[in-house]
């Protein structure tokens, strides 16, 4: 059966595990607990080095039950160098553009080494996924406000993609909107504008994928949901929005919302009605956002669309949006 890491995450989270009984809780031990939860034997190091689970994978049986992978999603195996974890390399999993393991500044446990902490880090050698890992796609969202790295953004990419096809988007216009989202969040779904966390006067700033403004309109909207879920959350409002015309105002360009999501024109094209008619800002002169949605056509076209973890894939949503105007203005937009 496949697995969840926020499984492993949450339940391994403050606790120590010494595998082999030397040392107490190295690195080694949490990769090691996370095999034997995954249901694999635990892949031993050569020469007591974290580094050799990579450099010696094609002779170790790693491969067996991971797949090197290029750019990381929540679960893979992070495997660092000598110039590392005084000179043995050192192994943890990712988790939301952070690491995650033992050894690495958690509480210390008995005997040695600490217990599984979560930790920001410089880039590993590799990244190895289980192959039993459930689903095939995950956000990644941090927990705190940031912009995203160029992996992260194509990870993400491939989320907001993957959920709205099965909503039936065209990629040209999910690409308009990912060209406008890579200015507005570099498709963070837990961005805050200008990183500043509930700002005031609320009708100054945004939040989310493409910025809602004011930042309750969409805060309301996720209500107590967790992070994790709120890139397939921010996704499921875009698609409302796009069937309700909401917020979509046609600024000369003969297009509603509802033709947009499926419309075949150029991404460029779509890109700039989607700044103008959607986002609106001060300054539409940004020829930037066109690029960006180039990019992200040609990095999507040859890939197969796949739904994202915890979304409810395919088919029509039924909700409803309700507003609460004040003054002429929208303070409040949520689903009932």
């Amino acid at each position: 059966m496949a697995k969840n890491f926020e499984d492993f995450y949450h339940s391994h989270l403050g606790h120590g595990y010494d595998i082999d009984g030397s040392y107490g809780a190295q690195c080694w031990d949490g990769f090691a607990e996370y095999c034997l939860w995954l249901g694999y034997p635990a892949i031993h190091t050569t020469n007591m080095k974290a580094s050799s689970l990579w450099t010696h994978r094609q002779s170790n049986g790693i491969l067996n039950y991971f797949t090197e992978v290029s750019s990381p999603r929540n679960g893979d195996v992070c495997v660092w160098g000598d110039a590392h974890g005084g000179g043995y390399g050192h192994v943890a999993m990712f988790y939301n553009g952070r690491y995650f393991g033992q050894n690495q500044g958690g509480a210390a446990y008995p005997g040695g080494g600490a217990v599984f902490s979560l930790i920001s880090y410089v880039a590993p050698m590799g990244y190895l996924r289980p192959k039993n890992l459930g689903g095939g796609l995950s956000w990644i969202i941090p927990e705190t406000t940031r912009p995203l790295t160029m992996a992260e953004m194509q990870n993400n990419a491939k989320c907001i993609w993957g959920y709205l096809h099965a909503k039936g988007w065209t990629l040209e216009a999910t690409c308009a909107v990912l060209g406008n989202a890579q200015s507005e969040s570099t498709l963070n779904p837990n961005r805050w504008e200008g990183d500043v966390p509930f700002c005031q006067p609320v009708s100054s700033r945004g939040f989310g994928l493409v910025q809602w403004t004011p930042w309750t309109n969409i805060r309301d909207y996720l209500g107590n949901a967790a992070i994790k879920d709120y890139g397939n959350l921010e996704c499921q409002k875009l698609d409302e929005e796009s069937r309700t015309g909401y917020s979509w105002i046609d600024k000369g360009y003969g297009m509603s919302y509802q033709q947009f999501r499926v419309s075949k024109a150029t991404p460029e094209q779509l890109a700039q009605i989607f700044l103008i008619n959607y986002e609106r800002p001060a300054d539409t002169n940004q020829p930037i956002r066109q690029t960006q949605a180039r990019y992200w056509y040609d990095y999507l076209k040859g890939w197969t669309p796949v739904v994202p973890d915890g979304a409810t894939g395919g088919g029509t949503t039924e909700r409803k949006l309700y507003m609460q105007i004040v003054n002429g203005i929208v303070v409040k937009c949520y689903p009932v």
